[in-house]
């Protein structure tokens, strides 16, 4: 959990820093490691800006060798509490959130977890594999050497 005290947050701009454990965050797949999350928050009224810069180490395996690889991965979100009563009605923003008026604290938890989620590429690469000829054919198909046993689906084939 990475909790802001907003009792303890003063008016104007503020920076925090917090490295949770990955497994806190829920981040098993893909599995990553040395998390750091710097959140510069600004209090403005009633209003709460909190904007999470998040960095991990993420183990990945590579889609073209499927090699094991480390890539550092890094992200950014911005999200306004405000209280309920500030808040338009209609409006459905991720972006713009409810500050809760029986807490004393923000979760930053989920925030972070998806910042993180959503900075790992889609196509996992490890370095130097994009040079790397993939093979396409495999063995010699010759007559001579293909195994006895599959002579009768060869007939098929040929028919």
């Amino acid at each position: 959990m990475i909790p802001i005290d907003i009792r303890s947050l003063k008016e104007g701009f503020q920076e925090l820093e917090f490295a949770p454990a990955a497994d806190t965050l829920g981040l098993e797949d893909p599995k990553m490691d040395d998390v750091l999350v710097e959140a510069q928050v600004t209090v403005d009224g009633d209003q709460i800006i909190v904007r999470v810069s998040a960095k991990a180490t993420a183990h990945l395996t590579c889609d073209r060798t499927l090699t094991p690889f480390d890539q550092p991965i890094e992200g950014t979100y911005t999200v306004c509490f405000m209280p309920e009563a500030m808040m338009d009605e209609d409006a459905e923003d991720d972006d713009i959130q409810s500050l809760p008026s029986d807490s004393d604290e923000i979760d930053l938890t989920d925030i972070v977890r998806d910042t993180l989620m959503l900075a790992v590429p889609v196509r996992k690469i490890a370095p130097g594999a994009e040079d790397m000829d993939i093979p396409t054919t495999f063995g010699d198909t010759s007559e001579a050497e293909i195994d006895p046993r599959w002579k009768g689906l060869e007939k098929l084939r040929s028919s």
